[in-house]
């Protein structure tokens, strides 16, 4: 198979969850398929191993399958590149085992936390689970961030998120993602917060990390604003739409990105046979309307992921918002 620069590698390794999100865009359930070692092997030979290449490790829940977790480890640790390694959980499986995995193959952790426990445990399940989880990692001192899908359930919850997280000294950063329409989503029982509102949330979530962060010696750093800081004039900030991501689903189809997995509208082809040429895909999808030239966040608005855009056209007025709301506030970014 022909070798593609491919910078950014996500590997579902199951399409099963041990819980039920409400907002889950693969409607993820607890039947579902592993990736069997075959699949793997292929998937990795996709990489490119001239240049540099970030591996997410991603379901579904992976931590059900854990010896594909270890697999994954041992394979990149013999790889000459040395692959970056990844791994976004719920975090309410996770053992000492498996921490121990993350530590000794210096694998990133995310986890999917929507807010303080009384949120949380609306929108996902499991949070007493899930702050066991953070707690091993904490004890092991691996650092971990977070992801925190918005909607109008949460936003106003974000300062205490924050608080939450400030007592775990291995807390590195949030990241906001904004609701998806799609699965579970789009059946209508979460919504996305008004422009307004999810503006007043950041900017009382921001507020809160600046005063926690003067107390840490690692701050909490929120992804939206290394974004900004790290914004290209001109550049398309995604890897699928520049043409060098891709997302290997468990039977070895093939997308662009995560967030189009198992999308008939995105597939790519197999594993097993040459892939066409995947850039037009998401391309076809603007970054940016025509509204936008006249808007003054234009220099440093980064866009947003074409993919959800395709799901749900709001988002774009939601994401101006966002960093509107970013870059009116008094206090410059930090760097």
């Amino acid at each position: 198979m022909k070798k593609h620069r491919i910078a950014s590698l996500i590997l579902v390794l199951t399409t099963r969850c041990n819980l039920s999100c409400r907002y889950c865009y693969l409607d993820a359930k607890k039947q579902g398929q592993n990736m069997s070692e075959p699949t793997l092997n292929q998937a990795l030979t996709l990489i490119d191993h001239s240049s540099p290449c970030h591996i997410q490790i991603t379901g579904g829940e992976p931590t059900l399958v854990p010896e594909r977790i270890a697999m994954v480890a041992e394979k990149c640790a013999a790889m000459a590149s040395r692959p970056k390694l990844a791994i976004q959980t719920n975090a309410t499986l996770l053992t000492r085992e498996m921490v121990s995995l993350f530590k000794k193959y210096e694998i990133q952790v995310g986890i999917s936390l929507d807010g303080p426990p009384d949120v949380h445990d609306r929108l996902r399940g499991q949070a007493s689970e899930c702050l066991r989880g953070m707690k091993l990692l904490e004890e092991e001192k691996v650092p971990f961030r977070v992801t925190t899908v918005i909607c109008e359930e949460n936003i106003l919850h974000l300062d205490r998120l924050a608080l939450l997280l400030a007592g775990f000294s291995n807390s590195r950063g949030i990241g906001l993602d904004l609701l998806v329409n799609r699965g579970r989503a789009a059946l209508g029982s979460l919504q996305p917060p008004s422009a307004k509102i999810l503006a007043s949330g950041v900017r009382n979530l921001v507020n809160t990390l600046e005063q926690i962060n003067k107390h840490r010696i690692h701050p909490i750093h929120l992804r939206e604003l290394g974004i900004l800081r790290h914004r290209r004039k001109k550049q398309v900030f995604c890897h699928a739409a520049r043409g060098n991501s891709l997302a290997v689903h468990p039977d070895g189809s093939l997308y662009p990105c995560g967030q189009t997995l198992a999308d008939s509208d995105f597939f790519l082809g197999t594993i097993q046979k040459p892939f066409p040429d995947f850039s037009s895909s998401l391309t076809a999808v603007s970054l940016r309307n025509k509204q936008c030239r006249y808007c003054y966040l234009k220099q440093v608005c980064p866009g947003d992921c074409p993919a959800r855009i395709h799901y749900s056209r709001k988002r774009k007025k939601l994401i101006c918002a966002l960093y509107r709301s970013l870059t009116d506030r008094k206090t410059t970014i930090p760097h």
